[in-house]
């Protein structure tokens, strides 16, 4: 592979183990991974005195979220069915962190007691989102149901 016609230069070798990746380094990496779809043995090649395994770590936590890019099937359908799914998801998360705050202070406040003690704190201009959680929990605070 390294030294094959149309295949790039390998990159220098570190003079320190420790040394950090440089930009040059992640564009290879970047090329050798996702354009022309080399193993990791494969890539090492081209990184003398790194291993297959610090080069799959390095793309993976580093830079393939970098490199990818949102398409309309990754974030919804024609039915809408996967952007439902996502605002439940959200629905449930807001409701679940206030009630992990309250479970976490434990001084006997409600999960939307501390909502609403966050929305007093945030500057006028900042508002706490409003889901469908927050608007079942008013509703349930203008009744006197509990949450």
């Amino acid at each position: 592979m390294v030294g094959q016609e149309g295949m790039p230069a390998p990159a220098s070798k570190p003079k320190d183990p420790k040394l950090k990746f440089t930009t040059e380094d992640d564009a290879l990496l970047i090329e050798l991974k996702t354009i022309r779809n080399l193993t990791w043995k494969q890539i090492s090649d081209f990184f003398p005195g790194r291993s297959p395994g610090t080069l799959q770590v390095r793309y993976c936590t580093k830079l393939k979220a970098k490199t990818t890019v949102w398409t309309d099937d990754m974030v919804g359908d024609d039915t809408g069915a996967s952007a439902a799914r996502a605002d439940l998801a959200v629905d449930e998360y807001e409701a679940d962190r206030w009630r992990i705050i309250s479970d976490k202070v434990g001084n006997g406040f409600s999960a939307a007691a501390y909502r609403e003690k966050a929305k007093s704190l945030v500057q006028p201009d900042v508002a706490v989102p409003s889901t469908k959680a927050n608007k079942a929990t008013e509703t349930c605070r203008q009744t006197g149901t509990r949450e």
